[in-house]
């Protein structure tokens, strides 16, 4: 049977096992005892050398484990430090077994009177507590003595409210196996805890800019933003966008966002700017008087009452031509002289700038679906088709093959006028073909169907016309 001490008025007070510990703003210390300082443990006197004490505690956050406490007292206070077996993190397990091992931290310097505390795993203090946990995972420290305490002798603590199942368990020699402390008739919670460093949560973050970003709370209040709380995200939040002055083409001005100012045709002045501070004035643009030819800068307003054409927003005189007139090259190939933007584009046509020439452009041929003899198209233009021998089929025509018959559909032979034998092209074979049936008509021998072309049931001097017309060329 164990054998415990109540000792009161105990102050809780912190021993770190290793210089440089320092605990950070999201750390939360996990336990299950309800000791505060001022607050009365019972010394669990009867542990012998190799048994463990142990607790069962639970992560309430996403962090690590950076830390453990024991708090460490003798009956009568001021026993001198010891040097213990070790302090072993251990996966949850089934209880009241611990699962695999995480961390052993041996040799722990015990001091009487305080809750020791331990940050390294090595005595140089070089190798950092670090075990990864997740919110609601259960976790066993467990204390091994070195030292019998004795009933004199400074050991571990329980508080003296109860003992909680499934929360505490104790290594006992014999037989060598763990135990529900609560079965042996311990009478609290052991004073074993750890420290876990949660990990800070992170939401949407609305900045002055107005644009979002996803940060954690304390981020978000160093950029000077607006934490729109724990795991938002930007597409749930409207982030206000920052207003400022917004002057006016008129010299007026108004306060609005960027946005509201660019599509009301305003010049945005920044974030915050007042209308006094912007102090707005008309823009002008390029005023043109086609009587004359002349430029003055004038408000659009100003410019529409004086009967001129106004060049648009952003043009000045000094920049902008008031009546370009220049070389216009046309989707033929060819090229107009001393011709408007407007009428260039009327015809189709892409305007070659202002004073220019047709001897100073390149206007590019247009090019067209080249047919070869062996089913071959390209797009090319007619000289360099015609020099190849093969047949542009006009300016525009391209190589497609909707069909998909593996011929460009440009390229296809067609049957027409005077096409006889209906190989696609007008020769000497269709002519012999229509003169054999020369002036017959439906019903002779003679009359062939394929070169009556208009159909009037004979085959006559209208049909040798059309044959005679397409001779030499393909049926395109």
């Amino acid at each position: 049977m164990f054998r415990c001490r109540p000792v009161a008025l105990v102050l809780v007070a912190c021993l770190l096992a290793s210089a440089g510990g320092v605990a950070a703003a999201a750390e939360v210390v996990v336990k299950n005892d309800s000791l505060v300082d001022g607050g009365t443990v019972a010394v669990q006197a009867g542990f012998v050398a190799n048994e463990r004490a142990a607790a069962w505690l639970t992560s309430p956050c996403n962090g690590r484990i950076v830390a453990v406490q024991v708090f460490w007292q003798s009956a009568s206070g001021g026993t001198p430090p010891s040097v213990e077996h070790s302090i072993t993190i251990y996966a949850n397990g089934t209880f009241p077994n611990p699962g695999a091992v995480l961390a052993t931290l041996e040799a722990p310097l015990m001091t009487d009177g305080f809750m020791n505390e331990f940050r390294y795993l090595d005595e140089a203090g070089t190798v950092p507590i670090d075990i990864p946990v997740t919110a609601g995972q259960r976790f066993v420290v467990s204390f091994q003595f070195d030292n019998t305490p004795g009933l004199s002798g400074a050991s571990v603590c329980t508080d003296v409210n109860g003992c909680q199942a499934q929360k505490n368990g104790l290594y006992a020699i014999p037989p060598g196996s763990w135990f529900n402390s609560c079965s042996l008739g311990l009478s609290g919670d052991f004073v074993i805890r750890a420290v876990v460093d949660c990990d800070e949560a992170s939401g949407a973050c609305c900045l002055p800019s107005g644009s979002c970003v996803s940060l954690s709370a304390s981020q978000c209040s160093s950029q000077g933003g607006t934490y729109q709380g724990d795991n938002t995200s930007c597409g749930q939040v409207s982030c206000p966008q920052p207003t400022g002055a917004c002057c006016m083409p008129d010299g007026s001005c108004s306060v609005l966002t960027a946005a509201q100012c660019s599509s009301q045709g305003g010049t945005y002045q920044g974030n915050n700017v007042t209308c006094a501070q912007a102090n707005c004035q008309p823009q002008t643009v390029a005023c043109c008087f086609e009587a004359t030819g002349g430029c003055l800068n004038l408000t659009e307003q100003n410019c529409a009452l004086a009967g001129g054409v106004s060049g648009g927003p952003g043009t000045q005189c000094a920049t902008y031509v008031c009546f370009p007139m220049g070389a216009c090259c046309l989707p033929d190939g060819s090229c107009l002289e001393d011709v408007s933007p407007e009428d260039c584009a009327a015809q189709g046509g892409t305007f070659q700038g202002d004073g220019t020439t047709c001897g100073s452009v390149n206007c590019p041929l247009p090019t067209g679906a080249c047919c070869f003899a062996t089913g071959f198209c390209l797009p090319l233009v007619e000289s360099d088709c015609l020099l190849a021998g093969a047949s542009w089929q006009g300016a525009g025509t391209d190589c497609a093959d909707v069909d998909q018959n593996g011929t460009a559909d440009e390229c296809e032979a067609q049957t027409c006028d005077g096409d006889v034998d209906g190989d696609g092209d007008v020769d000497l074979a269709d002519l012999s073909g229509l003169l054999s049936g020369f002036q017959t008509c439906s019903g002779n021998p003679a009359f062939d169907p394929a070169a009556d072309f208009d159909a009037s049931g004979c085959i006559d001097l209208a049909d040798l016309s059309a044959l005679l017309t397409n001779y030499g060329g393909l049926c395109r």
